[in-house]
């Protein structure tokens, strides 16, 4: 997985208006079923990450951990976001691919 070209994918997705970006706004997401993948950064806060966890679990989301709050808010244009709802199953999926072909 090259970063570089998640971050691309990342802003790619937010300029087609299918990220959803920050706890309270992924919640959203998730509880709607808009969210087809959720990334949640690495240094989230405990709770933020207890509660976000609970709401996949609850509703099958796809979750990935990746990139630091401040590499998920660059890669969309905003301030440090501790979590992204992706909205597109397209989208999503091309990360996804991305993701695990690294670690094959």
């Amino acid at each position: 997985m090259s970063a570089e070209k998640v971050m691309g994918l990342l802003g790619l997705a937010n300029r087609a208006g299918q990220i959803s970006a920050g706890a309270m706004q992924t919640e959203k997401a998730i509880m709607t079923g808009k969210c087809k993948l959720l990334l949640i950064a690495e240094d989230v806060a405990p709770e933020t990450l207890k509660r976000l966890t609970i709401m996949t679990e609850e509703t099958g989301t796809p979750t990935l951990k990746m990139f630091t709050k401040l590499q998920l808010g660059t890669a969309v244009g905003k301030s440090p976001k501790a979590a992204l709802a992706i909205n597109d199953t397209g989208f999503a999926s091309s990360l996804r691919r991305m993701v695990s072909s690294d670690l094959v």
